[in-house]
């Protein structure tokens, strides 16, 4: 969990060599669903705990794919983009100036004492910045995001990145923290039964990473591509969703039903599918923010003592160790790569297996 910085009054300067810095930069803004404008934006004066990064390379995640088409509701218009890697441009007055010119990533849950508020929320009092009461969200809430030239971010959300992790698998530090923190809601015991619903983006993350904690992994995905993938990224065996789900389960697993099924589909039946794979006093772990509701047999989750756990944005410092230690073919799984003026052709293609990168030029 990152520190708890104490409130600082806020200020408006800050430092670097004003001569390399431009006075505007070009960012995509979300104005309606599936509409973006290119507009030219004032690099305006920090406060003194922020920073403006200049972007290097930005992840399309399914988040984004949500809220562009309006399944996702967040107030409009939005930059987009909160997986990226970036490296520090400009700093406030209290900002040190080692940041300067760092290769860095940043969390995306702006807190209490990030933003400067008065008091400290209840959550972020009981240390849970995550969940402030207050907070921004860099590229979802009240806070743009990296589908841009710039983003401007509070110095308290920076991680430094080491030399062995490059811009394109930086990109991965975002989501692979989301998929660590599946397990930190629900600590997996070695050799439990993990079956995740669903092999993309995400998906194949959370199968590294329970993989790596030495549970016993299967995936279900309909996509063939994706099969392979999740064989690579960690999984014992890949099977089609189909209505005998269970015995494809139950051959693996020596009889059993899975001890926790991650839903990582992103679609409003992963839910249902889910309560069908799981023993008795299992636990189902939501992942699916996809704005579209689910349906759940009320029923079976009480007689059969299910829990729900949960879980959105994890440990960064816990994801970049991963992704420097843990072999997952990453690389690999990058597919497209596309100019911030082409976005809207980058949504698109991001709804088909692989991970899209979007780079802060407007032409090729």
């Amino acid at each position: 969990m990152r520190p708890m910085l104490c409130a600082l009054p806020m200020q408006t300067t800050d430092r670097t060599d004003k001569t390399k810095m431009p006075e505007s930069y070009a960012a995509m803004a979300l104005v309606a669903p599936r509409t973006f404008e290119q507009q030219q934006r004032l690099l305006t004066p920090l406060a003194a705990n922020e920073v403006w990064l200049r972007v290097r390379t930005t992840g399309v995640c399914g988040t984004d794919i949500a809220i562009y088409k309006g399944q996702y509701k967040v107030p409009l218009p939005r930059v987009l983009g909160h997986e990226f890697c970036a490296e520090v441009a400009h700093i406030g007055d209290q900002v040190p100036p080692s940041w300067l010119g760092r290769r860095v990533v940043a969390e995306i849950n702006n807190a209490c004492p990030e933003i400067k508020a008065n008091t400290n929320c209840p959550s972020c009092g009981r240390l849970h910045p995550n969940h402030c009461a207050k907070r921004t969200v860099t590229g979802i809430i009240q806070a743009d995001g990296a589908f841009a030239e710039y983003v401007r971010v509070p110095v308290a959300t920076l991680h430094a990145l080491p030399d062995e992790i490059s811009d394109e698998i930086a990109i991965f530090v975002e989501p692979m923290a989301a998929a660590l923190q599946t397990f930190v809601m629900r600590p997996l015991v070695n050799g439990e039964r993990v079956a995740v619903l669903g092999a993309g983006r995400l998906g194949l993350l959370i199968i590294a990473a329970a993989q790596a904690s030495g549970a016993q992994v299967i995936a279900i995905t309909r996509s063939e591509i994706r099969k392979q993938w999740a064989l690579n990224f960690g999984a014992e065996a890949v099977f089609s969703p189909h209505q005998d789900t269970e015995q494809d389960l139950r051959s693996v697993f020596h009889g059993h039903l899975a001890d926790v099924v991650v839903e990582a589909t992103g679609t409003p039946e992963g839910l249902a599918e889910a309560t069908r794979l799981v023993r008795p006093r299992g636990t189902i772990c939501l992942k699916t923010t996809s704005g579209v509701p689910s349906e759940i047999d009320l029923t079976k989750i009480v007689v059969d003592e299910i829990q729900l756990s949960g879980s959105r944005c994890g440990p960064f410092a816990s994801a970049i160790h991963f992704l420097e230690q843990t072999r997952i073919p990453l690389q690999r799984f990058l597919t497209e790569r596309f100019p911030l003026a082409q976005l809207a052709s980058a949504m698109k293609a991001a709804k088909q297996p692989g991970k899209v990168l979007v780079y802060p030029i407007l032409e090729k």
